[in-house]
């Protein structure tokens, strides 16, 4: 967990996920009425897998926002900070798998 202070995503990264969340939102409302109509189990997963990886792009890129973020507070620990900082991003986007 990081010690850094909370901040908020610039409007343009906010507008940047909710444009994506809400793709994926559509992309699982397609799942429902495949299955509803019974379609063919490839054509879902290929539809699930489709979704997944629109919700695991959205996750990164929140990720590198945050990252982003961190390191763009002022510090006087240089190279130490940026590596904690990539340490805590990787941490996390290897928890995702």
């Amino acid at each position: 967990m990081s010690n850094a202070p909370a901040q908020h995503l610039p409007a343009e990264r906010k507008a940047e996920l909710v444009h994506r969340l809400r793709r994926a939102e559509g992309q699982v409302r397609g799942l429902q009425k495949l299955l509803d109509e019974g379609a063919d189990c490839a054509k879902i997963a290929q539809q699930l897998l489709a979704t997944r990886h629109a919700l695991d792009s959205t996750y990164v890129r929140l990720n590198l926002a945050v990252a982003e973020q961190e390191l763009q507070q002022p510090s006087t620990e240089g190279a130490q900070r940026v590596t904690e900082v990539l340490d805590r991003l990787q941490n996390r986007l290897g928890r995702a798998r």
